[in-house]
């Protein structure tokens, strides 16, 4: 039984993890401190027709409208091809997190962002952590473990790289349009990356995948 509990540590730890520093960025982060407000002062002062175009466009691949059927056509993929397993891995990784952060935005409850015009509709739930940021780093970050270098040699890097670029647009695109705090994004990258590295050690450590 020990040796049982010992296993599952090192998930345990990492959600851990995620959960203090969602706590710790909120509380370092109210009230607004200086870096929250420079960040958005320079997204306002930036904004020109094609930067609002490219990032309301950009901003919708960190939505579940767009991620979820994506996740679920790559899921069926993998499955016909015999790695049902990573498909799930995928599925899992962003369900789990979209959960995780309705629950958190449920539990701080931050108001959005009022210093400067938002470019579209303001979104109805709460602010921190920003959901599209840790939705699009959870499926990027499943996405490149699952695109493994043994199976695509070169084009492993350029589809991971791909993968994290339109991750970083994501996450910028929620500052520039004024709907999340800098903090927000922050702490949602953190809770997508932390999220999927918890779930490799929880499916490593039960013998269901290998590294």
């Amino acid at each position: 039984m020990k040796t049982l509990g010992f296993k599952y540590l090192p998930t345990l730890g990492t959600w851990s993890v995620a959960i203090v520093l969602l706590v710790l960025i909120e509380r370092f982060s109210v009230p607004r401190y200086q870096w929250d407000r420079y960040l958005l002062s320079f997204a306002y002062g930036i904004r020109s027709i094609r930067l609002d175009r490219f990032f309301t466009f950009i901003t919708w691949v960190g939505s579940l409208y767009i991620l979820a059927p994506v996740t679920a056509l790559i899921g069926g993929y993998l499955a016909k091809n015999g790695r049902a397993v990573d498909g799930w891995l995928l599925a899992v990784s962003l369900a789990g997190v979209a959960l995780f952060c309705r629950l958190a935005k449920l539990w701080f409850a931050r108001q959005r962002p009022d210093l400067f015009p938002v470019i579209g509709d303001i979104p109805l739930d709460a602010s921190y952590p920003s959901a599209h940021t840790a939705q699009i780093v959870a499926f990027a970050v499943a996405l490149s473990w699952i695109l493994k270098p043994e199976k695509l040699g070169l084009n492993y890097y350029s589809l991971t790289g791909f993968a994290l670029l339109l991750a970083s647009l994501v996450a910028l695109s929620r500052i520039y349009l004024q709907v999340h705090f800098p903090s927000d994004v922050l702490a949602g990258a953190l809770l997508g990356l932390l999220w999927v590295w918890g779930l490799l050690n929880l499916l490593h450590n039960s013998g269901i995948i290998m590294r």
